[in-house]
Formats: structure tokens, sequence, C-alpha cells
């Protein structure tokens, strides 16, 4: 096959239905989103690489795809929105009165491991809430997203949370490098058992810190798992954190959403900007993640303040091929003309589209007059 038809590693083509189904599916979501208040921002495809590595250290190098402008600057392709939007409160908005809410629909690119399955280019729809602390915005952005799952569409969603002040809650009092910290990290959220148990074996650290952190990957499932996770909690910290996981669930089944919430107290994502609760949602017939989101009170500042915020994304993508399009042949109509009637066609056509059809046109050299045909064909 020519190179000129082979697309680079982790993009695709998406034609026909499937480009209905995606344009469909982002309208839906950002309708919803612009119901709940949240204004759009649209912000460019290129940033610099210092604004995503500043400070911040999210992503790895190796994740982002790099290039140079005229003057020699690194230039990234954005891999996430929460940063780019962090940007554009600190510059454009920070005048502005707080809370602010906004949305956004925008294609975001990542480096994946070659074969890994994984596209390098995909669309999130999201929104960030910014300028109130936990107690006041995590709910409505949990009911936010639980919205959003159920208007793609799905058989069955669940959206599962977690807590990193869990996992960091565990670290108040014991001493060790980060480095370490890290590392055990990655073992729990990859679930890797053998692994963990092992790197915590050689640590010099209290055997209460091995069985809390054995036991942590262990802790998903329903809202049992705050109850099993109170037995292993030695701190105020870790308490507190359940506690508010519990207050947190007991108003989300109020609203109705208790069948479609778990919890995952192991959850602990690569991002390291995540102070809070984190989220994850999850599809029926959807192999991966399919919403991602969390607090996040470090990233912006105003000044030398801090302001506190809270978001997520969904990755439409990954949706598509579980949406069935529904193509109805009430909303299409077809004319067949022959060329010495094409401008009455063009007309007639016209007069449908006002009225909120989808009209094609064809031409058919042996017919004596023009044929209306609703839906079908002729």
């Amino acid at each position: 096959m020519s190179k000129k038809n082979i697309l680079p590693e982790g993009t695709r083509d998406l034609v026909l239905d499937e480009c209905i189904v995606k344009r469909a599916l982002e309208r839906d979501i950002d309708k919803l989103f612009e119901k709940w208040g949240y204004k759009e921002v649209i912000t460019p495809t290129l940033e610099f690489y210092e604004t995503f590595n500043h400070n911040s250290q999210t992503l790895r190098e190796e994740d982002m795809y790099k290039f140079f402008d005229n003057r020699g600057r690194i230039l990234i392709l954005r891999p996430d929105m929460t940063i780019p939007i962090a940007r554009v409160v600190e510059t454009k908005l920070k005048d502005v009165e707080l809370p602010i809410k906004l949305r956004y629909t925008s294609n975001v690119f990542r480096v994946h491991e070659s074969l890994g399955g994984k596209r390098n280019e995909y669309t999130d729809c999201g929104v960030e809430f910014i300028g109130l602390e936990d107690k006041k915005s995590d709910l409505e952005v949990l009911v936010l997203a639980l919205e959003a799952l159920k208007k793609l569409g799905l058989n069955d969603f669940k959206l599962e949370i977690g807590n990193i002040g869990f996992f960091n809650g565990a670290f108040k009092n014991l001493e060790i490098d980060e480095e370490y910290k890290e590392i055990i990290a990655k073992f729990i959220e990859d679930k890797n058992l053998k692994s963990l148990e092992d790197y915590l074996a050689n640590l010099d650290i209290k055997e209460e810190y091995r069985i809390f952190f054995n036991k942590l990957p262990w802790l998903f499932g329903s809202k049992q798992v705050l109850e099993d996770a109170k037995k292993l909690a030695f701190n105020d910290d870790i308490k507190e954190t359940l506690e508010y996981l519990e207050k947190l669930y007991i108003e989300l089944e109020a609203l109705g959403y208790g069948e479609n919430v778990t919890f995952d107290l192991g959850m602990i994502p690569r991002l390291n900007y995540y102070t809070g609760i984190i989220f994850r949602g999850y599809g029926e017939g959807v192999g991966n993640t399919l919403l991602r989101g969390g607090r996040y009170d470090n990233l912006i500042h105003f000044s030398k303040s801090s302001v506190p915020a809270i978001g997520f994304s969904i990755d439409i993508d990954s949706v598509i091929p579980n949406v069935k399009f529904n193509n109805s042949s009430e909303e299409v109509y077809k004319i067949y003309y022959s060329q010495k009637d094409r401008i009455e066609a063009i007309k007639k056509s016209q007069e449908l589209r006002n009225q909120g059809y989808i009209v094609d046109l064809f031409t058919k050299d042996d017919i004596e007059e023009i044929k209306i045909v609703k839906g079908g064909g002729f």
C-alpha cells in the first residue's frame, strides 16, 4: 500500500454514519453542559511545552507530540484540556468573579505505546468548575458526570469514585522518599499485587502501613468498600476522607443515582495535580474508561493564592461504536429530476429544507417530471 494511504499510528478516519453519531453525541453533551450554566471556551491545538512542564510534572515528556516553532521554542499538541483552561483562567479570566464554569469540546493528543491499541488523537467533551471548595461543588460535578453518562444512551453505566486523600493521608506521618511513594502508587493503581507486596516487604515501615497498602488495591466495589476501609484507617486524615465519600454517596443515592455509583479507593491517577475526589466513568460494551475527572486545588493561581477547581472530560470517540444510528426516513426526502427541471427541483428542495428536512437531489435523464420521494429510493 502506498504511504499516502496510511494513517499515523493511533489515528483513524471517521466516515458516514460514524460522523453523524459523533456530531450528535457532541451536540447532546454540549447542550447538557450549557443547560447547567457552563460557558464555552476554545483553546489552540498548539501550546508551549513549558505550559505543561512548568512545576506540575503532570505528563511524561515522551507522552507528548513535540516540535519547534520558527524561533526554536518547543511546541506540543495539547495532551490535556485542564491545563490549557487553567492558563486561560489565570490570564484572560483573572478579573472575572468566581466561581467560573467552563465547558469545551476539543481534540487532544497523547503518544501511546506502539501496538497498544490506544488512540493517540481523540475528542474530549468536558467541564471545569473553578472557584469553590469541595463541599460546595463536588456534588454538582458528580451529578453532571452521571447525567452526561446517561445522555450517551448506554444500557448500563457506572461512575467509580475515589479520593487521592485516602492514599496521601497514609503518608502524613510516614517519612519516606517521594520516589518510593510513586512506586507504591503505580503498583496500587495497576493492581500489581505481587510486586506491591514484595516492594513493601523491603521497606523500613511499620506493619500497619504494609497492611494498609497491600489491602488498598482490593478496596473497590459497592458502598460496602467504605465500611471495610474504616477498619484499616489509622489516622484522622484517612477517616475524614472516608466520611466525606460516605456523605457524597448518601446524597447521590437520595438523588436517584445509587445504583450507578461504585468506589475504588486504590484509584491513583498518573496526573499528579489531583488533590481530592477522583472519578471514572464506564459503560456497558465500552472497553476503556470513557469519563475521567477529579479535584485539583493547586493548579490555578491568582497572585500567590491557589484557586480550588474540579472537572471531568468524556472521550466521545470511545462511545461511537456502541451507539446505533437511527436514520429515520421521516426526516429525509429525495428529489429526482431531469436537466430541464433543475431550477424547479432546487426550489422544491429549498422549500423542504426550510421545513427542517434533509433533501438529496438526483438527476435522471429518463424521467418526464420531478419525483419527490420521502425516505425511500426511486
